[in-house]
């Protein structure tokens, strides 16, 4: 089903974005820690989280950077790959901002002799997290659509490989989603950043 979206109100307005009119804000339910925002699919199990980070200065490069904050959203006993990196073009942000995106999956290790299976585990999780870094405010922004897929609450996976580029339906309505973050986020108030506007 392809969503359609709403704007949305971040950190007290702070920040806007447009989001899947079908997703519902976690802190609703339960604590969320101040410098997230997470949004959950009330019908199914894939999730939209907007976190403000510090910058992150050791790795020598932006890519690197990218791939040090996609190790520190992944479990320590998943495998991970990653499929694509790419620039991410924002639309309410200067031509200059360093913002990338990665397209990545992970995988829960396999149940051993004796470990009980959870009916929701997933086959595997797909992960596409865009870095916006805020140079001027020592603030790298990280938005991640997890989308896990669930065996028997998708479409078979056999129509899914990525090795092809086949991505299936779940992560082609994620890249819908994070083409329309990329496209409507806008700051309203540097202020959250205790810095200045980006010229």
């Amino acid at each position: 089903m392809t969503a359609t979206f709403k704007p949305t109100e971040l950190y007290g307005g702070a920040i806007t974005v447009n989001l899947p009119a079908g997703y519902a804000d976690v802190s609703n339910i339960r604590e969320v820690p101040d410098h997230q925002e997470i949004y959950l699919d009330a019908s199914g199990f894939s999730s939209v989280v907007i976190e403000l980070t510090e910058r992150v200065s050791e790795p020598s490069s932006d890519q690197e950077a990218l791939k040090f904050h996609f190790e520190d959203i992944v479990d320590e006993h998943d495998s991970s790959k990653i499929w694509k990196t790419d620039v991410a073009h924002l639309s309410n942000f200067p031509s200059d901002t360093p913002s990338y995106f990665l397209l990545a999956t992970t995988t829960p290790p396999p149940a051993t002799n004796g470990d009980a299976v959870r009916p929701l585990t997933p086959k595997f999780v797909a992960i596409l997290l865009t870095m916006i870094r805020l140079v001027g405010t020592s603030t790298d922004i990280i938005v991640t659509v997890n989308i896990p897929h669930i065996p028997g609450h998708q479409e078979p996976t056999e129509e899914v490989n990525f090795e092809e580029g086949k991505y299936g339906s779940l992560v082609e309505e994620g890249l819908r989603i994070i083409n329309e973050v990329w496209k409507s986020l806008e700051v309203k108030n540097w202020g959250l950043f205790g810095g200045e506007q980006e010229e």
